[in-house]
């Protein structure tokens, strides 16, 4: 059996150069590059467009979100500053309030305070001078007899009122030709003095 041969057609074109026409060749567009190529091309920009379309559509609806949140605050905005106008009238009252209270509070206190230093005071004994240092009052006090000094302090120390008392100063004087002594208390007072839990 004799082998089978395959021959390739050649062509000849024997026409005039001016009238000959050259065959297009389409056959590179079958090409398995060319058609993945275009194919990833094609996904590559259906995939931005999407994610662009996605991006413009969440912003709109954040801007549109936001508008909504700027209106509704801008409806509230008066009723707003009406609970600021009350929160600074609340303010204004308690601080009145807290004002008043603290001036009973003192007054009571000077009362008691008064009341027990001049109720324990020793015959032939005063007080010719009181200065207030926070919760300590020093007391400049005057005696005809050094042993009511020690008296006094000891009681000043027996009221409620009075926390601590110390001495602080004492010195022989001349007073109408007679001697006598001055002297100076530290005296610590009771800081719930006045107050309605406190002391009396």
């Amino acid at each position: 059996m004799a082998d089978s041969q395959e021959y390739q057609l050649m062509e000849i074109n024997l026409l005039p150069s001016e009238h000959k026409q050259n065959k297009v060749n389409l056959s590179w567009i079958l090409d398995s590059r060319v058609v993945w190529g275009t194919f990833a091309l094609i996904l590559v920009t259906l995939i931005l467009s999407l994610l662009y379309y996605h991006v413009i559509e969440t912003t709109s609806e954040l801007e549109r979100k936001v508008a909504e949140t700027n209106q509704a605050i801008e409806k509230e905005r008066p009723l707003m500053a009406k609970i600021a106008e009350l929160e600074n009238d609340q303010r204004g009252v308690k601080e009145k309030s807290d004002a008043l209270r603290s001036i009973q509070v003192s007054r009571k206190r000077w009362v008691i305070m008064f009341e027990d230093f001049s109720t324990t005071l020793p015959p032939g004994t005063w007080i010719s001078g009181i200065n207030q240092e926070g919760d300590i009052m020093n007391l400049s006090c005057a005696t005809w007899h050094f042993p009511e000094v020690a008296l006094y302090m000891l009681n000043l120390e027996q009221k409620q009122s009075v926390t601590e008392v110390s001495l602080t100063n004492i010195n022989a004087v001349r007073v109408n030709n007679e001697d006598a002594y001055n002297f100076s208390l530290r005296v610590k007072f009771n800081t719930n003095l006045g107050m309605e839990t406190g002391v009396r």
